[in-house]
């Protein structure tokens, strides 16, 4: 029998995930996708506790669950560790697709979060990669070397650049450069993109606060310019 490397189970205070403790991080987040996807409709509105339990987890391995649970429940609280007890507490109970939701478990268009699976279990496989948690202020500058994960804010006037790709989770407003070498596969990811310019390898475009709505959104090269992109949906703008 395949082990279950990801349970789901109902709380007082809302979902408890338990995470195989020997298994690689990426087919946790695989799995997780998997199962967030299939269950998503159980969670409603999407504003809930999400507890993560069963495997001491590195920052950066934080900052990949939260980026899947995210993109999926947008108004979801992660925690990790114990569940916090309340007068409503009662006993977990694990999750089950009722036979009417079974339909769901492979839909026929899944382009909605097909790509944050892949950058979440794919591309997060880079050994050079930098995690800097914190807002960029303006007149200030983050780089690095390899890929750039920023937890945080970069405001106007401020900059991050990175040989490789940069990912933003929270809002972008300042200058950002990616494939800083000269790498025309980089890309920028941000949850809210709004920035001044973007620059990825060599090939610049400016901004004003009108060019973006918000949200999610993610900018690479095409045919040599810079396109912008809803990134849950893939249409282009």
């Amino acid at each position: 029998m395949e082990k279950e490397i990801i349970k789901l189970k109902g709380a007082g205070d809302g979902v408890r995930i338990y995470l195989d403790a020997s298994s690689p991080i990426s087919d946790i987040t695989s799995s997780l996708y998997d199962k967030l996807r299939r269950f998503r409709k159980f969670f409603g509105d999407g504003h809930c506790n999400i507890y993560f339990a069963g495997r001491e987890l590195t920052d950066s391995d934080k900052m990949r669950l939260e980026a899947i649970v995210k993109a999926m429940l947008p108004e979801s609280t992660v925690n990790y560790g114990e569940r916090r007890k309340t007068e409503d507490d009662f006993a977990e109970k694990t999750l089950e697709l009722p036979k009417d939701l079974k339909s769901e478990e492979k839909p026929a268009d899944d382009t909605q979060f097909r790509e944050i699976r892949e950058v979440v279990t794919t591309n997060f496989k880079s050994s050079r990669a930098r995690f800097y948690e914190g807002v960029v202020r303006g007149g200030r500058k983050v780089e690095s070397d390899g890929h750039l994960v920023l937890v945080g804010d970069v405001e106007e006037d401020g900059k991050v650049a990175a040989v490789g790709n940069v990912i933003v989770l929270g809002r972008l407003l300042g200058q950002v450069e990616a494939g800083c070498m000269g790498s025309k596969g980089a890309y920028v990811i941000a949850l809210d993109m709004a920035p001044s310019d973007i620059r990825i390898s060599g090939t610049h475009s400016y901004y004003d606060k009108n060019d973006f709505r918000g949200g999610m959104k993610k900018a690479y090269l095409r045919d040599d310019r810079i396109v912008t992109e809803n990134f849950t949906v893939g249409t282009a703008e």
